[in-house]
């Protein structure tokens, strides 16, 4: 794929700020704030093989439209045919979605393929599937996934670094305190919500991370 992977990658989720309605909101402020790589999440709403919610319909259409005025890499948290009927530029699976190689079946090489893994085998299974890159987490505790959320740590994240050839994108509890101790793992990019959406000021808690970002992945 021609996309890179690399940097930092805001996920456009509002279940912590609802006042942020609608979810595109957040994306654009991400946009303003220098980022290019950006995925719609939206966990509450129905399934994907329940039929596409219009809010998910909606917000993903209008964040489509952002790309009138920003180039960015639009990524569609899992629903697959809606990803391909918009022209997402791509997909996230994880465990309980779609498997990766039926997602490939589905959308061809037209767009990328992100995997959420939670242990080594289970990374190095999503890139030997055709995934383009492989999300691993949590790295640290969030309020994103709760307190039963596994915590992966550092070392372990510096592992599935070393073992993939594809892009890591580290995600979960990473802020202004541990960036750096991220960075230092090698990781391709780094996914954040909370940091972000939590921010008084969104796009320019943005433009701070996408300084701090600029040596990931080389």
């Amino acid at each position: 794929m021609h996309q890179k992977i690399q940097g930092l990658y805001a996920i456009a989720d509002n279940t912590f700020r609802p006042e942020w309605t609608p979810a595109a909101e957040l994306a654009l402020e991400f946009l303003r704030g220098g980022c290019r790589i950006i995925q719609l999440r939206m966990k509450y709403v129905i399934p994907a093989e329940a039929g596409i919610h219009p809010d998910v319909l909606g917000n993903a259409e209008k964040i489509m439209s952002f790309k009138k005025k920003y180039d960015f890499i639009f990524i569609l948290n899992d629903h697959v045919d809606l990803a391909l009927e918009i022209g997402a530029d791509g997909v996230h699976v994880g465990a309980d979605d779609m498997p990766v190689t039926e997602v490939r079946k589905r959308v061809g090489d037209k767009m990328l393929i992100g995997y959420s893994s939670h242990f080594l085998e289970e990374a190095v299974a999503a890139e030997k599937a055709g995934a383009d890159y492989v999300a691993f987490g949590a790295i640290f505790p969030t309020k994103t996934k709760g307190p039963g959320h596994p915590v992966q740590g550092l070392e372990k994240l510096r592992t599935v670094v070393e073992a993939l050839k594809v892009p890591v994108v580290a995600i979960g509890g990473i802020n202004r305190e541990n960036f750096r101790k991220v960075q230092e793992t090698g990781v391709a990019a780094v996914a954040m919500i909370t940091a972000l959406t939590g921010a008084t000021n969104i796009a320019e808690a943005t433009r701070g991370f996408i300084s701090d970002s600029r040596t990931l992945g080389r």
